[in-house]
This record gives structure tokens, sequence and C-alpha cells, in this order.
């Protein structure tokens, strides 16, 4: 009697192992169909982006029913970028080095946990640098990104800046007559 349940198991361990590495097989097949559609996703969010401008109201407003939202893209910025961006226009000068910039970024969370690692952060500022909203000077350390300079590229007008300056039609520009000496033949 002992001999056939153990017959069994044997036959039933069999069956399972099996059936595991058919399963295992499913599995990887699935995988990997699931990585090709989800490719295919990237492929069509880029794709989206991209001619989203050509689009009227309700071609997106069904892309949104897809489940894409573009609020982040027509801005151009992430949530980190818009804060940093923020925090270089207050800053002084409108420029500080990326350390500054990194500690003032995470004084803005309740808890410092929250958030991102400065290499993250550098991360999700790289876009400021690549449409140049921000430009980065190289400190005197080579191989560290912290004595960097940021500042803002372009200059903020304060509101007093804006009310002081004269007007672009109030400003007599420099004409080349005007540079000639009197003496001097036409």
């Amino acid at each position: 009697m002992n001999a056939t349940i153990v017959d069994v198991l044997i036959e039933n361990i069999r069956t399972d192992q099996g059936l595991l590495e058919q399963t295992e097989a499913q599995i990887e097949t699935a995988k990997e169909s699931k990585r090709q559609v989800v490719d295919r996703l990237k492929d069509y969010r880029r794709d989206v982006t991209v001619l989203l401008k050509y689009a009227d109201d309700e071609q997106r407003k069904r892309i949104e029913e897809l489940g894409f939202d573009f609020s982040e893209s027509e801005r151009g910025l992430n949530p980190v970028a818009s804060l940093v961006l923020d925090i270089v226009m207050k800053a002084e000068d409108n420029q500080l080095t990326n350390a500054e910039l990194y500690e003032a970024y995470v004084k803005t969370f309740k808890k410092k946990e929250d958030a991102f690692n400065y290499t993250e952060f550098n991360i999700k500022c790289r876009s400021l640098f690549n449409t140049q909203r921000l430009l980065r000077k190289k400190g005197t350390d080579p191989k560290s990104s912290r004595d960097d300079i940021i500042s803002l590229n372009g200059r903020v007008l304060s509101k007093e800046d804006d009310k002081s300056a004269p007007k672009q039609t109030d400003v007599k520009k420099a004409s080349q007559t005007d540079k000639k000496p009197a003496n001097a033949k036409g």
C-alpha cells in the first residue's frame, strides 16, 4: 500500500513539474508580448506628443480618454523642473549653486524623504538646461556638479523695472549718421 501512495505522489510531482514548466513558458511568452505592446504604446505616446498640436479639440478629448495626460507635455516641464524654475526666479540675481538649489528644493517638502535624491533631482532638471531656460556654469571642481552656478537664461523684469524702464518707442536708436563725425563725408 505504501508503494502505491508513493507512486501516486511521484506521479503528482512529475505532473506538476511539467505544468510548472508549461506555465513558466506561457508566462515568458506573455511577458514578451506585454513588452512589445508596452513599447508600441510608448511609441504612440511619442507620436501623439509630436502630433498633438495638429489635433482639434474633439481629437484631444478622445486621446485624453485613452489615458494620455498632456498637461505636463504642453508646459514642457515636469513638477520638479517647474519648482526649480520658480526657486531660481526668486533667488537673488536669479542664480544659485547647484547644491543651494537642491537644498532649496528639499526645503519645499515637509519630509526630506519625499524629495528626490541629488542625482534624480538633477535628472529631473535636465529639461531646463536642454531648453536653455537655465544655464550651467561649471564650478571649481570639475568632478562635482554641486559647485556649478545655475542661472536663469535672460533677465526677469521686476514690477518696478517694468514701470520705470523706458518703452521701446521712447528709446531712440543710434543710426549710422548719428555716429559719424560732422566733417566726415556721406
